[in-house]
């Protein structure tokens, strides 16, 4: 698993989740979500952990390619913000394509904390298991002889 991970080429996954985060912001039902039953705040909860992965995945994507060096703390800061504009940009979306989709400002204030926690738990914690994780078991490409 661990070298299917190194082989995926730097900007795969966060173009993923990009596609996904847009099918699943503009989409009228991505998910068939009206024939469920889901309790009240749902959509905010799936709006918070959609962004707070997202969020992940572009530093995650980011410090990949700078092993075996550690990331910058600012350029882990604009994948954060572009995380959030990435949030603001599919609200306005729904606003611009009218399938049933609405614009709600508290979904914008849950996918603004979801990417800020990302942040928070990569900065603080992920990166450093990701670092671990990844050059543990055998010298990354720029430590060979």
């Amino acid at each position: 698993m661990k070298n299917f991970i190194k082989a995926i080429p730097v900007g795969v996954l966060s173009a993923l989740a990009i596609l996904l985060v847009a099918y699943l912001s503009l989409d009228p039902d991505p998910l068939g979500e009206h024939e469920l039953q889901f309790f009240a705040g749902a959509d905010k909860v799936a709006h918070f952990l959609m962004y707070l992965v997202t969020t992940c995945i572009f530093i995650f994507d980011y410090a990949k390619f700078r092993l075996p060096h550690h990331t910058k703390l600012n350029l882990e800061l604009l994948f954060m913000c572009c995380a959030m504009l990435l949030g603001l940009l599919m609200e306005i979306g729904q606003l611009a394509i009218s399938n049933g989709r609405v614009y709600d400002a508290v979904d914008l204030v849950a996918n603004c904390l979801g990417a800020a926690i990302g942040f928070c738990y990569m900065h603080w914690r992920g990166l450093h298991k990701m670092r671990h994780w990844l050059l543990r078991s055998g010298r990354h490409r720029s430590h060979r002889n």
